[in-house]
């Protein structure tokens, strides 16, 4: 029974990171084909971004309460409805709430899988899965970009999201008739009021964002998302299980996840942004764009090798900015390249990102192994969640002032970025340890 859990575990994975990676170089043809501004392209990619985000923490809680194998066949059927309603979407609007849905879907699907490595497979097995696991993440990174350039040039747009269906429906029943069905012994409560909130701030102040410039009530959304964000504090303060709990505002935690965050912000926005640069300003087609980025996808894969013999030469802190430093020079030097020099660039982005990920490691180690499965969910959901402000506020600056003013916004966050990581890497080693081992 256990045979199935890698393959459909590492197959989910494989499809709601394509999701996005795919998605990214085919904008400039669903912008032309739907007749769609920058701002609803941003809609499209931002809502999937905020609600994944959004109902990651608790997804976890109902795959514990319910079971993950219950949750990972709900979010596989749920993901292939909202697919196929992406693919069959006529205005910007019926695009950018079903893939709202998907965001939904992927929040079901990303947390269960890994939960079950972890429930079905013993120390061994899952290190092996783990392994598998992550390499599903990076097939998707590598293959999507020229997936969705293919897919837009030689068939149509549509398909990057109708050819989910088959396939999440064909991995929902392997997974209903194929995986065991447990669940842990006390499970966690559902945080369905903070959640509510959350969800609640993340849309109403990326509504906000948008609106700068724009004809819409810029005044009453400010008023609105800073209500919203007051009412998700004191709904958090109020509750005696928040849905982050208290003991993560360690400093290491909370350094490691911002930098993490920052990071996120700026790449996305960058992806999101330079797609349209090279479609609209240097005559790129879709399958030309999507092979420009490939490049990029395989330096992220080069680099991973690399992380452990860095860790222990340099520290984790160290090597993140190192990794940071590189993402922060690579995009400085993009707003004047042609794009030879702007693929050079993304060279170096992609190697140096995937020099961050000590980011991640070092928060987790920093939380208590009692909050271990939040801790790593609140990292996922910061990461999604600046992901999207990045789009906003980077394809804001787009929209207003061209891709170098774009580009110029994510260097500024990249530096940051690489300062807030330098602040505390460059503490003594004996302080960062008391950091993160207090209990």
């Amino acid at each position: 029974m256990n045979r199935a859990v890698v393959p459909v575990v590492c197959f989910a994975a494989f499809v709601t990171a394509l999701d996005n990676s795919v998605l990214m170089v085919a904008l400039p043809t669903i912008g032309h084909d739907l007749r769609l501004s920058t701002r609803d392209l941003q809609w499209a990619v931002i809502g999937y971004m905020l609600v994944f985000a959004s109902l990651m923490v608790a997804a976890g809680a109902v795959g514990d309460r319910f079971g993950h194998r219950r949750v990972l066949v709900v979010g596989l059927l749920g993901f292939a409805a909202a697919s196929l309603g992406c693919g069959t979407a006529h205005d910007g609007w019926e695009l950018a709430l079903w893939r709202a849905a998907q965001g939904a879907a992927a929040a079901a699907i990303v947390p269960a899988g890994p939960a079950l490595l972890r429930t079905t497979l013993d120390a061994a097995r899952r290190r092996t899965a783990m392994a598998a696991w992550t390499a599903a993440l990076a097939a998707a990174l590598a293959v999507g970009p020229a997936l969705g350039g293919l897919l837009s040039e030689a068939a149509h747009w549509r398909w990057i999201f109708l050819g989910n269906v088959p396939l999440c429906v064909v991995a929902a029943v392997l997974a209903a008739a194929g995986l065991p069905a447990r669940r842990i012994t006390w499970p966690a409560p559902v945080p369905i009021r903070s959640t509510a909130a959350l969800t609640a701030a993340v849309f109403t102040v990326t509504a906000t964002v948008l609106s700068v410039g724009g004809d819409g009530p810029v005044g009453a959304l400010v008023a609105l998302s800073g209500a919203a964000c007051v009412l998700f504090g004191s709904v958090e303060r109020s509750s005696e299980r928040p849905l982050f709990p208290r003991g993560l505002a360690r400093s290491v935690f909370v350094v490691g996840t911002v930098a993490q965050a920052l990071w996120g912000l700026a790449v996305s926005g960058v992806l999101f942004v330079l797609p349209l640069h090279l479609h609209r300003a240097e005559g790129f087609t879709p399958l030309g764009t999507g092979l420009f980025f490939v490049p990029a996808a395989l330096a992220v894969i080069a680099g991973t090798p690399v992380v452990p013999a860095l860790v222990d030469r340099l520290g984790p802190w160290r090597t993140a900015a190192c990794g940071l430093g590189a993402v922060t020079a690579g995009l400085a030097a993009m707003p004047l390249a042609n794009p030879p020099v702007l693929l050079a660039c993304l060279l170096v982005v992609g190697f140096g990102s995937a020099l961050t990920t000590p980011l991640t490691t070092a928060a987790l180690d920093a939380a208590d192994a009692r909050s271990a499965g939040v801790a790593s969910a609140t990292v996922t959901a910061s990461r999604e969640l600046a992901g999207a402000f990045g789009v906003a506020v980077i394809g804001l600056a787009f929209g207003a002032a061209g891709h170098v003013a774009a580009l110029v916004v994510a260097a500024c966050v990249g530096a940051v970025a690489l300062g807030v990581t330098l602040a505390l890497g460059l503490r003594p080693a004996n302080h960062l340890s008391r950091s993160g081992d207090a209990r």
